[in-house]
């Protein structure tokens, strides 16, 4: 039986039964876990906006008989809603938890991976390009894996490795121009995603959405 409490954030869910879910959860102290959300969907279930991607909360996870933890009196810290209802923010954000799931075993801790993930929805609720901040969390999941590259950078990106460069530089405090930089940071974060598919010898199915929106 495991019994712990720690912060979590959800990557992925899935239908799990008549009316349950379960989802991939990144802790911050306990590495990727699988998490039940009993009856979450019906219509008045209390739970219900634990258990969508992207959500941030603090719990008490346990387990009984089965492989899979349920939170108790788990506290919402960010409900993901934001994420999910635009196209654009959801594609970035699917292509950051998809890596982030192929990066990290299960049951292996990364509080730093998890820290700069929720720094990553944070970025993603305020204005500013997607696929900029998305770049910039790739960018840094590498690093913290052990594959770093320096991108060069430029004040005026011009190119897919300049705009790395800059992400590298400045982070999500200083957002790339969508106007002027809109197609570009598309571009980037393609070649970012590339990239790690390359180090973990992995293919993002989410990476394929980047073109459509």
């Amino acid at each position: 039986m495991r019994d712990f409490v720690d912060k979590c954030v959800i990557l992925k869910v899935n239908d799990y039964r008549d009316d349950d879910r379960l989802a991939k959860t990144l802790t911050a102290e306990h590495g990727l876990v699988s998490v039940l959300f009993k009856g979450v969907k019906k219509a008045k279930a209390k739970l219900k906006p634990f258990a969508q991607p992207f959500a941030v909360f603090d719990a008490r996870l346990i387990s009984g008989r089965g492989a899979f933890l349920t939170p108790v009196e788990p506290l919402l810290v960010n409900d993901g809603f934001s994420l999910c209802s635009d196209l654009r923010k959801f594609t970035a954000s699917g292509v950051a938890a998809e890596a982030t799931v192929a990066a990290i075993g299960d049951d292996e801790a990364h509080p730093l991976i998890f820290a700069e993930l929720v720094r990553l929805i944070k970025a993603l609720e305020f204005d500013g390009n997607a696929y900029y901040q998305a770049s910039v969390y790739m960018c840094e999941l590498l690093r913290l894996c052990g594959f770093y590259r320096e991108y060069n950078a430029a004040a005026e990106p011009r190119t897919p490795v300049q705009l790395l460069g800059f992400a590298q530089q400045n982070g999500y405090g200083k957002h790339a121009d969508e106007q002027a930089y809109g197609d570009l940071c598309r571009r980037a974060l393609k070649y970012i995603s590339s990239e790690f598919e390359r180090n973990f010898e992995t293919g993002l199915k989410s990476a394929a959405s980047i073109d459509l929106y």
